[in-house]
């Protein structure tokens, strides 16, 4: 979350490769350090770029919504086709293993065949293909999957609804899909929240299929494209959406109100602690990634620990790193600006201020820097936990650059078992990224390479669940068959 905006502050999700921006009348900016629009934000949707038009045709839209599914192969492994929009705007399929962790982009072939690289966002050479099965009436009823060495696995569709659903949030309506198994409920249900930046529904990656593998309701919603307004504050106006996309799931009959909790990553990781802290009947929430310590800290964190990732000598990080600490000074007293000013203009010069920064020409008065402590960077989201009483996970990459994981780890165990929530459970991975991905360093130029989720994110999620919120019968989980 860097401290400098463009003359009109805006709030922009910031990416390697591409950077977005809300819509005028936004009042500060968000870096990757609340982003998480999954990995592929940085690197996949280059090759998406390449690979197919950058505005996908409805055909191609509706053949992608076709295939999109959770399947099974024979001998029970979980997979899922999912549609994926990263924050380029461009829509693509992901192929997921939910037991081996592999998580490719799949590129179509012809017709009803889409085949798969060697790693998350390299397409060639194809190690993978797969061809999707009809049933007699045209619907997809199963995938073969043909490995390298040509030994092909057949993998039955699972049935699961997808419901178009939308919701107030003041004086805005939300729109999303919710997933919902088609075996009898009331189900357990959970709320997939955002990282920042304006991403649509589908931003999640493996997600939301992973989840409806296990027999829960997902909601996954447009995250709305307004966000602080002037006399707001951090991160209220997220915050109340999320608690409406709640309340709107209490209301259906097919849902369990009593089992509805949240995932969340990056940002919504952060969100989804915040709504618990204000709602008392939230069933359970699941941090990933997420801040755990004053925004303005976690800036500091950010700065240096991408730029080392990325690649950047000492000295330069050094730099950057004094240059945020004057920022941080001047936002918070006021005082310091005209050395601040100086210090910007050069900075603009280095090769370090576009790598983390961007387009971005820096603050262009004192009170704009100003409004952007009182607003943004003084917010805590560790002072809510000791509202929060419901079961917490929280899982953390060792190599992420944006949120740091021993501290987050430790403030979010803390703070909520000094006030009696003994129901806390936290884990590390080592090789794991910001998005948790098996990862080398943790920088963004590595993230197109990187082949599968860190060993073990998805068995943590499993077992933590089903100790907490399943019943553990198989009823639970969504029949193999015909969607």
């Amino acid at each position: 979350m860097p401290s400098h905006e463009r003359d009109w502050v805006i709030l922009i999700v910031l990416t390697k490769h591409f950077r977005h921006a809300y819509t005028p009348g936004m009042t500060f900016r968000l870096r990757s350090i609340f982003t998480f629009v999954f990995f592929w934000s940085a690197g996949l949707a280059v090759c998406i770029a390449q690979e197919i038009p950058s505005e996908p045709s409805a055909a191609s839209q509706s053949a992608y919504e076709r295939v999109a599914g959770n399947y099974k192969l024979a001998n029970g492994q979980d997979l899922a086709v999912s549609l994926f929009t990263g924050d380029s705007g461009i829509t693509a399929l992901l192929y997921s293993n939910y037991e081996t962790g592999v998580v490719r982009q799949l590129f179509p072939v012809s017709g009803d065949e889409y085949s798969a690289g060697p790693a998350s966002g390299v397409p060639s050479p194809v190690q993978l293909t797969f061809r999707f099965l009809k049933h007699s009436d045209g619907a997809i009823e199963s995938v073969a999957l043909r490995q390298p060495d040509g030994h092909t696995e057949i993998a039955r569709r699972i049935a699961v609804d997808a419901h178009e659903v939308s919701f107030n949030s003041g004086d805005v309506k939300l729109a999303g899909t919710l997933l919902v198994p088609q075996t009898k409920g009331p189900h357990p249900a959970i709320v997939l929240l955002h990282g920042s930046g304006p991403l649509p529904r589908w931003s999640f990656g493996p997600y939301p299929r992973f989840f409806a593998s296990l027999g829960f309701a997902v909601l996954v919603y447009d995250k709305r494209t307004s966000g602080v307004p002037r006399t707001g504050f951090y991160p209220d106006v997220f915050l109340n959406d999320a608690m409406e996309a709640f309340h709107f799931l209490e209301t259906r009959s097919d849902i369990d109100p009593k089992r509805i909790g949240f995932w969340g990553s990056s940002e919504g990781g952060m969100l989804g602690t915040q709504v618990a802290a204000r709602v008392p009947n939230v069933a359970f929430v699941i941090n990933s990634s997420g801040s755990m310590m004053p925004v303005w800290e976690q800036v500091l964190y950010n700065i240096g620990a991408q730029l080392r990732a990325d690649g950047f000598a000492a000295t330069e990080v050094t730099d950057a790193v004094k240059f945020e600490t004057l920022a941080i000074e001047v936002m918070r007293t006021g005082n310091r600006w005209d050395e601040y000013e100086r210090a910007q203009s050069a900075a603009l010069n280095t090769k370090w201020w576009p790598a983390y920064f961007g387009g971005g020409k820096g603050f262009s008065s004192l009170e704009r820097i100003r409004w952007q402590w009182e607003h943004v960077y003084s917010f805590d989201p560790t002072l809510a936990l000791r509202a929060v009483k419901c079961p917490v996970l929280g899982l953390f990459g060792a190599l992420d650059t944006s949120t740091p994981a021993p501290v987050a780890a430790r403030n979010l165990e803390n703070g909520l078992r000094s006030a009696g929530n003994r129901d806390v459970t936290t884990k590390i991975f080592e090789q794991g990224n910001h998005p948790l991905m098996d990862a080398r360093t943790g920088g963004n130029a590595e993230i197109p390479s990187l082949t599968r989720m860190v060993p073990g994110v998805f068995e943590s999620l499993r077992a933590w669940l089903s100790s907490r919120i399943n019943d553990g019968s198989e009823t639970s989980r969504p029949p193999v068959g015909k969607p």
